[in-house]
């Protein structure tokens, strides 16, 4: 290690100088007239050398005497890296020394203090002469200070990761410190630009530490990447010189690249965020070529950061996070959604916009905030061509000519040069003959181009493109390998998928998953047994009208996912799939498993001319075919899929839609054109479509799209209920699948109808205690105590879990939930005791059947901890353990489910509850405060779970007496118009009376009498209509209101005794005057 006497004495010397020098320029800098650019420069690099030297000394001061880690690998480098600052210390004192000769000359006689505007203009005029040599000073003390802050910021980094007093810190703490001195380390090796002395230790250094932990592009950028370094560089020096990486940001720093399709903007983005990886603690990509791409990659996003998958999330997630982030915002040119919707709020990161629309180059908001990418160089262009050629180097000169001609004819457009390379590499062409089999190749384009296609500019640049493309298709098809026929197949077939992100388990799964439901299905049917003539005379007709139509050329499929003898070869799939890689038609992406193609080159093989409209109908339900057959249906769909899957196939599954739609429409136009209809490609909905929809639907319901499941699940209701009747197991599973879509979109009415409907077709066709009965009858249950008819609600769960008992089992897994479900209206009958018994034997058999801690186990758990709590929010009996089972509940669903997945908002909602209940109102308002925001942005403001978790952070606030805010609360809660969908034509939904009633005690409590009692009115008349038939007057509820109400109108009695009293009343007691409290 350096000398301590050494160390001190330099950077006093320096400092010393340099705030002579400091104070000199500052003096000068305000008698002259003109402040000069330079002068201005070498004032601020003075002052960056003081701090810089400044926080050496006080790095030496805390660390001189700290004990260090005698094993740690960083011990001799912290010695290396004090000589290096020694060193570039007394370099950087006689370069400070220096300079102070220079200024004691531009000084002049008269001293450092200006004697007038004069005496100012002449040592300014001193100093213009000596502008080159202030120059060099000026270069030679920021490569000094460069070089100290560098070492300054790898110490820091050695000493938190050898200091013995490591290991009495939180490793979270810890791993901060040692990330933020890697990012500032790596920051500043990033922004130099010119490289310094004595680095090589702190690079090294810096190089161990891996500090970015998100790495998501669409595609690994090409080893053939060519040009725009320049613009690289520049780049980088804009957005890294705009704020230093660890100081915080006081603008989001954006930056758009608009251009021609194909001229290379996404390879750019996605190579600057390669080269600068180190630099990010993130980098994120979403598709914007259309609303429905943005919110699934967003949602990609948001599992980054284990909040709930959707857009919004992602967005706020983003806003709120304190690491530097960069975001790729691709392909914006859907015109119909403005740019900036696409932005996460705040301040904070870096967003790169690729476009076609140079309108959208006003959101840049650093530097000159936009490129505008046309083509490349001709060098630039001749290289790409040539490495993708796998022409050897040294080029020869013919080499490079025929490569010039080659390029200009292709207009330097990066895409169409990539594709002419590809062309070469695989033997279709030469460098010779390539623009002769080029110009073949437009010419038949242009004869078929349909009217359709793009004009004007970029449809001739685009068409560059295809035709470069269209060499490559040609070749393929015409060789007869069996790899090149499947590619082909393949491509077509991937053109109808969405362009990005194709994973490799969905093609396997296409073909697997139907040999699984094959031996399910058998095993079902050799359990069914048909007990009404009806069902077996239809089941009769629906096997001859199957056997008939039956395709028999096999499945829609390309030949190489075809299963029809069972001998599908995995390798051969991979064989194809090497092919189109091989050719760039294809990108793999190796983190991920998966394929894209280039959007270009996606519209370009669905929309060739050759593809005519049949075969486009074709390789659509051929997408169509593969996608549904690796969708499993419940109950299945437990086993074998997963959030990521469901997540995953969304936007292929839109994709295949929009296009199956788009195919259908041109088919009925050319119809239309024709004498004779074209019967063999009418469309009808049938069997096939039926399950297709059923299938999608599952995938729109899981993902949150419940307007589309419900759209696909009625049209595929309406066909089967039509075919088979309620009397059949199909047409009743799709209905109770609508229902429940119903359910949760809180249309409980409409859900508890079909239920009912389903119900008494299991009485007619299977018996009263038939299984599938009992289970629908317990279903109907539940969804009657949403629409608070408890006492029919109570009656079916008791009639079903008495037949389940008989029938199944008291262990077997749907008796368990019935009791569970049947707890949870007790305790809505204020009978709290028998409602944790139910729960209790409910869980106590679910952990034996399921295991403790399967969801529907903790569902009962979480219905248990609610039965220790009063119907007012009070602990009733054993409130820690209520409130350790929550903690529990809540870690669980976290774990699995994700921080923002309803079920887990739900948990902390109840968690707050019991917490409240026990007394810690502060933890309960916070961790509501918490939920409740993500639960009105995933869930929307109406939902009951939104409208519950703010009806119990009402009563929280009421608890703690701030009475005005929950009073706030509660009236938005009880807005009737939120519950029409789920409340019965003639009563109330259970959730608004009991916010009605919390409402009524913070009135109370307020002093409001008058307010209150005509909430109470409005209560007794809600709780009558539980039930129905004026059956909610017996309710035990309807008691206690009673109660209120009485005790109400002896409290406007004592008032009015009052105010009569005064002979001057200060108000209208009515109106909230302040009197008693609750």
């Amino acid at each position: 290690m350096a000398e301590p006497f050494s160390i001190i004495a330099s950077t006093a010397g320096i400092l010393d100088i340099s705030w002579r020098i400091g104070s000199y320029l500052g003096k000068v800098k305000s008698a002259a007239s003109k402040i000069e650019q330079d002068l201005a420069a070498l004032s601020f690099e003075v002052n960056a050398l003081i701090g810089v030297t400044e926080s050496i000394q006080t790095l030496w001061n805390d660390n001189k005497e700290k004990p260090l880690d005698k094993l740690s690998p960083d011990l001799k480098r912290i010695g290396g890296l004090w000589q290096d600052i020694n060193l570039l210390l007394n370099g950087c004192r006689d370069v400070m020394g220096r300079l102070a000769l220079l200024v004691e000359e531009i000084i002049g006689k008269d001293g450092i203090d200006v004697q007038g505007k004069r005496d100012g203009i002449r040592k300014v005029l001193r100093k213009q002469s000596k502008d080159m040599e202030i120059h060099q000073f000026r270069q030679q003390i920021t490569t000094h200070q460069n070089s100290l802050q560098l070492a300054l910021s790898a110490l820091n980094l050695c000493y938190v990761r050898s200091s013995r007093d490591a290991n009495d810190q939180t490793v979270d703490l810890l791993s901060e410190k040692v990330e933020y001195w890697g990012f500032k380390l790596n920051h500043e090796l990033a922004a130099i630009r010119t490289q310094p002395p004595k680095i090589s230790t702190a690079a090294e250094i810096a190089s161990e530490v891996s500090l970015n932990k998100h790495f998501y592009i669409p595609r690994a950028v090409s080893s053939m990447f060519s040009g725009r370094v320049d613009l690289l560089e520049d780049l980088r020096n804009t957005l890294f010189d705009a704020f230093p990486a660890t100081e915080k940001q006081h603008a989001q720093k954006r930056f758009v690249v608009f251009g021609l399709g194909g001229s290379g903007k996404t390879e750019f983005c996605c190579k600057f965020a390669q080269d600068n990886r180190q630099s990010f603690w993130g980098v994120f990509w979403i598709n914007a070529s259309s609303r429905r791409s943005v919110q699934h990659t967003y949602s990609t996003i948001a599992q980054a950061g284990g909040v709930e998958p959707n857009e919004r999330a992602a967005k706020d997630w983003l806003a709120n996070l304190d690491r530097p982030w960069l975001l790729i915002i691709d392909n914006a040119d859907d015109l119909s959604t403005p740019l900036e919707e696409h932005f996460p709020e705040g301040d904070r990161g870096i967003i790169l916009v690729t476009t076609r629309n140079p309108v959208n180059r006003v959101h840049g908001t650093v530097g000159q905030g936009f490129y505008r990418f046309e083509k490349l160089g001709e060098t630039e262009a001749n290289d790409l061509l040539l490495r993708a050629a796998c022409e050897p180097a040294p080029w020869s000169t013919t080499v490079k000519d025929y490569a010039t001609k080659i390029t200009n004819h292709l207009g330097f457009l990066a895409l169409a040069v990539l594709q002419a390379g590809k062309a070469i590499a695989k033997r279709i062409c030469t460098l010779a003959n390539y623009l002769e089999v080029y110009d073949r190749s437009w010419r038949r384009i242009r004869r078929l181009r349909r009217k359709s296609d793009q004009g004007g500019k970029e449809g001739t640049i685009n068409m560059n493109v295809y035709s470069s493309y269209e060499i490559i298709f040609r070749g393929l098809e015409a060789t007869e390998s069996l790899a090149t026929q499947d590619a082909v197949q393949l491509i077509k077939m991937f053109s109808f998928f969405s362009w990005e992100d194709l994973r490799i388990d969905v093609l396997t799964m296409s073909v697997e998953h139907p040999r699984r439901q094959a031996r399910y299905d058998e095993d079902e049917a050799a359990k069914t047994t048909i007990n009404s003539w009806m069902a077996k005379f239809k089941e009769w007709i629906i096997w001859v009208v199957t056997a008939v139509q039956k395709d028999v050329t096999g499945s829609v499929l390309p030949a190489v996912l075809r299963d029809d003898k069972g001998d599908f070869d995995e390798d051969r799939l991979m064989d194809a799939l090497d092919q189109l890689n091989q050719l760039s038609l294809i990108y793999y992406q190796e983190a991920t498993e998966s394929y894209s193609m280039h959007p270009l080159i996606h519209t370009w093989v669905r929309e060739r001319p050759q593809m005519s409209t049949s075969e486009q109908a074709l390789w659509c339900q051929a997408a169509t075919t593969a996608l549904e057959r690796c969708i499993l249906l419940p109950p299945l769909d437990a086993i074998t899929s997963s959030e990521s899957l469901r997540r995953h196939l969304l936007p292929h599954i839109s994709h295949v839609l929009k296009y199956q739609k788009n195919t259908a429409t041109a088919l009925s136009e050319n119809q239309k054109t024709r004498q004779t209809p074209w019967l063999l490609l009418k469309h009808d909905f049938g069997r096939a479509q039926a399950i297709e929809s059923a299938k999608f639907s599952l995938i729109y319901l899981k993902n949150g799209y419940f307007s589309e499941a419900e759209a696909l699940q009625v049209k595929t209701r309406g066909f089967v209920c039509a075919r088979l009747g309620l009397e059949h197991s199909a047409a009743r599973r799709i209905t109770m699948f609508l229902a429940g879509t119903y359910s949760l979109q809180m249309r409980t009415n409409i859900a508890a109808k079909l239920q009912e409907e389903v119900l008494d077709a299991c009485k007619t066709y299977l018996g009263p205690k038939d299984p599938e009965t009992l289970k629908a009858m317990n279903i109907l249950g539940t969804s009657r105590r949403y629409q608070g008819r408890f006492r029919e609600g109570r009656q079916l769960l008791e009639k079903a879990i008495e037949g389940m008992t008989e029938i199944l089992s008291p262990e077997h897994e749907d008796t368990l939930q019935a009791m569970d479900d049947l707890g949870q209206l007790e305790w809505m009958y204020l009978n709290y005791a028998q409602a944790r018994e139910l729960h209790t034997k409910a869980i106590s058999g679910m952990t034996k059947v399921l295991g403790p801690l399967h969801e529907r186990t903790l569902i009962a758990k979480e219905h248990l901890a609610m039965a220790c709590l009063s119907f007012e929010g009070d602990v009733l009996v054993d409130g820690p353990r209520a409130h350790e089972t929550m903690v529990e509940v809540f870690e669980e669903r976290k774990r699995r489910l994700g921080k923002e997945h309803p079920w887990t908002l739900y948990a902390i909602c109840n968690l707050a509850r019991v917490k409240s209940g026990l007394g810690d109102h502060d933890e309960a308002e916070k961790l509501i405060r918490t939920a409740l925001p993500i639960a009105q942005r995933n869930l929307g403001e109406s939902h009951y779970g939104t409208l519950a978790g703010q009806t119990h952070l009402a009563n929280v606030l009421v608890r703690k007496g701030r009475l005005d805010d929950a009073e706030t609360l509660f009236l938005d809660a009880i807005k009737r118009q939120r519950y029409e969908s789920s409340a019965r034509d003639d009563g109330e939904h259970p959730d608004r009376i009991v916010a009605l009633f919390r409402l009524l005690r913070c009135n109370q409590a307020q002093g409001k009498i008058g307010d209150a009692m005509r909430v109470c009115e409005e209560l007794m008349q809600a709780v009558s209509t539980i039930g129905g038939q004026g059956l909610g007057l017996l309710h035990p509820f309807a008691k206690l209101v009673q109660v209120k109400r009485d005790e109400l109108k002896r409290l406007l009695e004592i008032s009015q005794v009052v105010v009569s009293s005064d002979p001057e009343p200060n108000g209208d007691v009515s109106s909230g005057q302040e009197l008693v409290p609750a």
